[in-house]
């Protein structure tokens, strides 16, 4: 094999339906710089079969790790352990890449260099229908020197829609959490915060696949409240490498748009009277966040979400509720 430009980790679980086409996406597109890394995550099903078939397909390209069950974030970091690649691209195993994905993040690697190389992504249905596209995180198509433009710490916080340097992982003993909600903002700010420079191509390269009984349709209150141990996570890390103050705005808004708003949100949507979370969730947003309206990024709020938080921020929490029972009708 050439010098290994990209590891593919896929953590595998439970995905017998959807794993194939996931794989057929993605192997006829790879080159001999690319190694695919397939953890079977101790999965009950045919997913270590199908593992293993693929291994026998693809031998120079594919390494196959069996293991008992640790969970999402435990597969991920067998990944990382196990991976030889100058960057690394987290695949979930029932979604797709489109036909030009791995070309275009080779030439990218090549070309630009980026610690960091954002790519846009398309939500579909399980029948294929496009669901929606991602927001642009930040301008496109341009070498960004992230102290200069910290706002790229506050895009949406998922692994899947960017590729990353190996050497901010490991080199910074950063690793995925086991077993617990919100794992991906514990772990991609955290390399966001010691990369260098980022980079975004305008073009959706990925496929997150909208089904029912997936995690992110989970509604499970009480995990909810992990959002707080994230959060403290995250600022326990930027104080220990001496980042906080460099980047207080940007981690003081996550906690803003990701604790008041969007946890309070999935707490209210499912119990509509005022769960203890709701009020645990506006403390800790004031305590770390005392000046919480004059915070900069809030003016880049738009839409519905503007006005979520503006009824939060005033404890205005029915017609957070209306809002949603208008949305679902």
């Amino acid at each position: 094999m050439a010098k290994c430009k990209l590891s593919i980790i896929i953590p595998v679980y439970k995905v017998e339906e959807y794993l194939p086409g996931c794989l057929d996406s993605l192997y006829p597109q790879l080159t001999d710089q690319c190694e695919v890394i397939l953890v079977d995550d101790g999965s009950p099903d045919s997913c270590g079969d199908i593992c293993d078939r693929y291994a026998e397909k693809y031998p120079d390209k594919t390494l196959v790790i069996h293991q008992e069950n640790t969970g999402n974030g435990g597969a991920r970091n067998a990944g990382i352990e196990a991976s030889k690649g100058e960057y690394l691209f987290f695949v979930d195993s029932d979604d797709t890449v489109s036909p030009d994905a791995v070309e275009t993040l080779l030439s990218a690697i090549e070309k630009i260099g980026a610690d960091v190389i954002f790519f846009a992504a398309k939500s579909v249905s399980e029948t294929g229908e496009i669901l929606s596209y991602s927001n642009d995180p930040f301008e496109a198509g341009k070498l960004l020197r992230i102290r200069e433009y910290k706002s790229v710490l506050i895009a949406p916080p998922g692994p899947c829609n960017r590729i990353t340097r190996a050497s901010l992982y490991k080199d910074n003993s950063i690793r995925f959490p086991h077993r617990v909600w919100y794992e991906d903002i514990r772990t991609t700010v955290k390399t966001l915060g010691v990369a260098e420079t980022a980079y975004y191509i305008d073009k959706p390269l990925y496929n997150y696949l909208r089904r029912s009984g997936s995690i992110m349709n989970n509604a499970n209150v009480e995990k909810n409240g992990e959002i707080i141990e994230a959060m403290d996570d995250l600022r326990e890390f930027f104080t220990e490498k001496g980042l906080y103050e460099t980047f207080k705005d940007e981690l003081e808004f996550l906690i803003i748009d990701h604790v008041l708003v969007a946890a309070t949100v999935r707490v209210l949507r499912v119990s509509p009277k005022t769960h203890p979370l709701v009020n645990r969730f506006r403390q800790y947003t004031y305590d770390c966040c005392p000046d919480v309206k004059n915070n900069p990024y809030v003016a880049t709020m738009t839409g519905t979400r503007r006005l979520i938080f503006r009824f939060l921020v005033r404890k205005m929490y029915f017609p957070v509720v209306l809002i949603f029972r208008y949305i679902k009708k």
